[in-house]
Parts: structure tokens; sequence; C-alpha cells
């Protein structure tokens, strides 16, 4: 055995024998593992071992998000809008004669 790693505990080897940690190649397994993630976020006490499981799985929907979604460049009055749409924010009536209201 290596130096420096531990033994797993029964409950992480049953965390990922129920649902394998593997890299992400589908939409469907995207979803499977997003729901995954939910499924443990929802339990009342997280513990280290689920710490450390939702670290893997987060990483493994990082690495899918990075080479499948694209991302739009949104820059000056465009980007401006689409933070204010997102945090539900009204154009301030100062704010829309720039934005162009």
């Amino acid at each position: 055995m290596t130096i420096g790693l531990k033994t797993p505990s029964n409950y992480y080897m049953e965390l990922i024998t129920t649902f394998p940690p593997r890299p992400i190649t589908c939409e469907v397994e995207l979803t499977a593992t997003q729901n995954r993630i939910n499924s443990i976020l929802d339990k009342r006490n997280i513990t280290q071992d689920d710490r450390d499981y939702l670290n893997v799985l987060g990483t493994l929907v990082y690495d899918y998000e990075q080479k499948h979604e694209v991302m739009p460049v949104l820059k000056g009055v465009k980007l401006l809008n689409a933070l204010m749409v997102e945090d539900n924010m009204a154009v301030n009536k100062r704010l829309g004669w720039y934005m162009g209201n």
C-alpha cells in the first residue's frame, strides 16, 4: 500500500460501487451524475466521505462542461444586461437611456 493514502471506509466503498465515478461522455451521463450529486446534497448530515465523493463527481461534471458547454462571450452592455437578468434586477430608469430602453 502506498504511504499517505488511507484505507477507504465501508461507506465510501458503498458510494463508489453504487455509482462508480467515470468520465462523463454524454448528456444522459451528465444528468445522472448531477442527480447523484443532488441526492447526496439533500442529505441532512454530509460526512467527509460524502464531501470527498462529491469532489470527484464535481470534477467529472466540470471536465465534461469545459469540453462540451459553449460559454458565450459577453462584453459591455450585453454583459451588464445578462447580469441584471440573472439577478432579477430591473433596469433602473437612469440606466434606461444607456441600455437602449
